[in-house]
C-alpha cells in the first residue's frame, strides 16, 4: 500500500517532518510541478511500519505539517484583519505567539485529535492527498482552530503589553527617588525574605510604615509590599540571595526588570559572595 502526500510549501520543513516520523526510512519524494513534492509512504517496503498502524503515523505527520507549515499564512491574514489598529510589528508578535500556543503539544489535545481523525479517515478512503487542497476543501474544522489560538495569543500579547507598562511605570519612580543606601541584601528563606544594610544589619520594618499606611492592605501581598519597599529605598545597588530554583519566581522577574542594571544574584552562599551579574530583561 502507497500513500502520496502534497506538499506546495516549505519542502525543506516537510522533510523534517517526514524524517522524524519515518526516520531510517527511504521515503521517495517527487517534484511534480510549480514547485509541488510528493512524499511516497510505501508500506510494503517498510513493514515495520504496520505494526504501528501506518494510517496513525501518516495522519499525524499531515496534521504536523498543516500546523508547522501552512497556520502561519491563515494567522497573519486573520490578525491582520481583526487587528489592524496595531503596528505590524505588533501584529507579528500576536502572530509568532499564536503560532507557538497553536504548536504546543499540551495544548488542544482533543481538538489535534479530531483532525488527526479526519485525516486519517480521508487518506484510508483515498491514499493521495494534497494538503494544501485538502485545508481549503475538506478541513473546515481548522478554521475553528486556529481561531481559538489567536484568541489566546491575543489575550498573551495584551498581558504582556501591560505588563511592560507597569514596568515602565515602576522604572520611573525608581529613577525620581533619591537611593536611600549604596547597595542592600535582598535575602530570601521559602516565602519569606529579609532586607539587609551594608552591614548585614536588618533593615527596620517601620522604614515601611508609610508605604503600609498608604495602601489598603486589602489583596496586597508580601511580594507586592516587598517592590513598594525596594521603590522607596531605591538602592544604587540590590545582591538578591535565593536558591537556583527559585530564579523564575514572579517577583524576582519583576524585581531585576524594574532595577535591571542594579540587581545580582547570589546562589545559596551563606556570607553574600558568588554574586552574578543580571543580563537586562530577563
Amino acid at each position: 500500500m502507497n500513500i502520496k502526500i502534497g506538499i506546495n510549501k516549505d519542502i525543506d520543513t516537510a522533510k523534517k517532518i517526514v524524517n522524524n516520523y519515518f526516520p531510517d526510512k527511504k521515503i521517495k519524494i517527487e517534484e511534480c510541478y510549480n514547485n509541488r513534492y510528493l512524499f511516497n509512504i510505501n508500506s510494503i517496503k517498510n513493514k515495520s511500519l504496520i505494526k504501528n498502524d501506518i494510517h496513525n503515523a501518516v495522519a499525524d505527520m499531515i496534521l504536523d505539517m498543516i500546523l508547522n507549515i501552512y497556520s502561519r499564512d491563515f494567522i497573519s491574514k486573520r490578525i491582520n484583519i481583526k487587528k489592524n489598529n496595531l503596528k505590524a510589528k505588533e501584529r507579528n508578535e500576536i502572530v509568532q505567539i499564536s503560532k507557538e500556543i497553536l504548536l504546543n503539544k499540551d495544548n488542544f489535545i482533543i481538538e489535534k485529535e479530531y483532525l488527526s481523525n479526519k485525516i486519517k479517515d480521508y487518506i484510508i478512503e483515498t491514499p493521495f492527498i494534497w494538503v494544501d487542497g485538502f485545508i481549503q476543501f475538506r478541513l473546515k474544522e481548522l478554521d475553528l482552530f486556529i481561531n481559538l489560538a489567536i484568541d489566546k495569543g491575543i489575550e498573551e500579547f495584551t498581558a504582556e503589553k501591560e505588563y511592560k507598562e507597569f514596568i515602565k511605570i515602576l522604572q520611573y519612580f525608581v529613577d525620581v527617588q533619591e537611593p536611600k543606601y549604596d547597595f542592600i541584601n535582598l535575602v530570601f528563606n521559602d516565602k519569606e525574605y529579609k532586607l539587609l544594610d551594608e552591614r548585614d544589619n536588618l533593615i527596620d520594618n517601620d522604614f515601611f510604615s508609610d508605604i503600609v499606611a498608604e495602601i489598603d492592605d486589602e489583596g496586597i501581598s508580601k511580594e507586592d509590599l516587598l517592590i513598594s519597599s525596594l521603590i522607596v529605598i531605591a538602592p544604587k545597588k540590590i545582591i538578591i540571595h535565593l536558591e537556583e530554583n527559585d530564579i523564575n519566581r514572579d517577583v524576582i522577574r519583576v524585581i531585576t526588570n524594574v532595577f535591571q542594571d542594579r540587581v545580582y544574584f547570589c546562589f545559596d552562599c551563606k556570607k553574600h559572595s558568588s554574586q552574578i551579574k543580571v543580563k537586562k530583561g530577563k
